[in-house]
């Protein structure tokens, strides 16, 4: 016979262990805590996260713009030969179709209708017919791209030289912006510095064309409707500076060659003083003397004359957009360059090869005091072409 069970009611049935209404509150409270905090630290590593993928992708294009500017460089050529020069008047003069009937030749040097400058972007952009706001360095320099704006005439000289440069200017970018775009209402300019880069078009190389003289850059440089040369290669780039020296062997200081950062292969034979060519005032002449170091022995007399610098040091200085978008916003979105990336107000900067450091720490200095975010970027160049002479 079965047993049956017997159900008390509920006031006889043992007492079962459970929470108070205040453990559980407590609880609660307990737990809100923690779920605060978490939610605070996952909105702060967001944060974070965003913030460097901002940096990152602010930089990535300014990264690769600076690889892409370093790799052409090194790509510059002078194709030099050599000819007779007079000496007249303490000048040498070359050999040419005007003076071959009362020519006597004097010496046997080098020669050549390319060009690299490199130096004051104000000076060398200085006579440009639509004024351009640039500051710090530029280059410009032939090389081999074969680059080309009729490919189907031209699309197997895929050696043709081509012109070449790298300066900084500041605009709204308007050039490189459809203009379905810039009609919208919405449009709101982007006053920005950026690294420019211009080619030339092989078919257009105007360098033999300019009777040894002159800027046969400066026209392609500034984008007009008529010549469409220049592109933006990277945003809110605020100084471009460049160094040409020769090795460390030759000159530990790496300063005697550019002692002001600017060079010019075109500065005549012999020629003592920056007045030697008037279209490059304050640029260096001819000679200049290296100091060597404990392997070689005295202090040469080197040249420039026609000639590509074996080193070039090439430094970058990058901000990131937030930044860009936050001064442009303390300015009311004014056209004009921000007080905290106006390196043209200082006429010192960047202006003396052996305090480049000094100046790119005052730079640094301004940026940070201005909470701007920043990246240098840094390389030495070697210049494939360049067969160095000390004659």
């Amino acid at each position: 016979m079965q047993a049956v069970p017997v159900i008390l009611p509920f006031w006889k049935r043992p007492a079962i262990a459970s929470f108070t209404l205040v453990e559980m509150l407590v609880s609660c409270a307990i737990l809100v805590i923690i779920l605060g905090v978490v939610l605070q630290l996952t909105n702060q590593v967001s944060q974070v996260w965003r913030n460097s993928a901002s940096r990152i992708q602010s930089f990535q294009g300014a990264r690769e713009g600076f690889e892409t500017m370093t790799r052409k460089l090194s790509q510059a050529t002078l194709n030099t030969y050599y000819d007779y020069y007079q000496l007249t008047n303490g000048a040498y003069i070359l050999r040419t179709t005007n003076n071959a009937t009362t020519f006597v030749p004097t010496t046997y040097d080098r020669v050549s209708e390319l060009q690299f400058i490199s130096g004051q972007a104000r000076t060398l952009l200085a006579n440009s017919p639509t004024a351009i706001t640039t500051q710090t360095h530029a280059v410009f320099f032939q090389a081999p791209s074969g680059y080309t704006a009729t490919p189907a005439s031209y699309q197997q000289l895929d050696n043709a030289l081509n012109g070449c440069g790298y300066f900084l200017e500041f605009d709204a970018g308007t050039s490189s912006i459809p203009s379905y775009i810039l009609n919208s209402p919405s449009y709101k300019p982007r006053y920005r510095y950026r690294l420019m880069e211009m080619q030339q078009p092989t078919e257009n190389l105007a360098v033999y064309n300019d009777n040894w003289s002159g800027n046969w850059f400066v026209n392609n440089a500034v984008n007009t409707a008529a010549n469409k040369n220049s592109r933006i290669l990277a945003e809110n780039v605020i100084a471009l500076v460049l160094l040409p020296k020769l090795p460390a062997s030759m000159d530990p200081t790496g300063t005697n060659m550019a002692p002001g950062c600017n060079y010019n292969s075109r500065i005549g034979l012999g020629v003592s003083t920056a007045t030697g060519d008037t279209n490059w005032t304050g640029f260096p002449g001819d000679a200049f003397t290296s100091q060597t170091n404990s392997a070689y022995s005295g202090v040469s007399t080197l040249t420039r004359h026609h000639q590509l610098p074996p080193i070039i040091q090439v430094m970058m200085i990058a901000i990131d957009e937030p930044s860009a978008v936050r001064l442009q916003a303390l300015q009311g979105g004014a056209t004009t360059v921000p007080p905290a990336i106006n390196l043209a107000a200082n006429t010192s900067l960047f202006t003396n090869a052996a305090s480049l450091s000094n100046d790119f720490q005052t730079v640094q200095t301004t940026l940070t005091a201005a909470h701007v975010s920043y990246r240098i970027f840094y390389t030495d160049v070697l210049l494939r072409q360049a067969k160095w002479s000390n004659q």
